[in-house]
């Protein structure tokens, strides 16, 4: 009786493993169309991930050149606010986003202090440990 069962078993789980759902056509076009928009979603991040707050203030200020220089059409007066708002903004990100320096090292959220005393720390040292020498005697 368990070889019987076991040999059921085992077929059932030949069957599965061969078993692939058979995929419709508007699966596949999703799925494809999916890819695609995820693909250019990714191009476009990642071009986009290259623009620094820098190159958003020149921008801006070009902008604002440009819209001075064409202050009498309707291009200039839309080109003008566009311009002061992307100026604001920059300005207000690098405000609002805390950057550390490049050198700062961080463990554990703490910051670490990994220079040593420099020439002047390290001769004050030595001179207050003789001073307080010299007192003792």
């Amino acid at each position: 009786m368990t070889d019987d069962l076991e040999r059921e078993i085992e077929e059932i789980l030949d069957k599965l493993d061969q078993f692939v759902p058979e995929e419709s056509a508007a699966s596949r076009m999703r799925r494809r169309w999916g890819d695609r928009v995820y693909n250019l979603q990714r191009a476009v991040a990642n071009r986009l991930s290259r623009i620094s707050l820098g190159h958003l203030m020149v921008a801006s200020l070009l902008l604002i050149i440009v819209a001075f220089a064409l202050r009498w059409t309707v291009f200039g007066r839309y080109a003008l606010v566009a311009g002061l708002i992307l100026l604001f903004s920059t300005i207000a990100v690098s405000f609002f986003t805390a950057q550390r320096p490049k050198g700062e090292k961080r463990w554990r959220g703490q910051v670490v202090d990994l220079s040593g005393p420099n020439l002047a720390e390290r001769l004050r040292n030595r001179l207050r440990g003789w001073w307080r020498r010299a007192k003792r005697s």
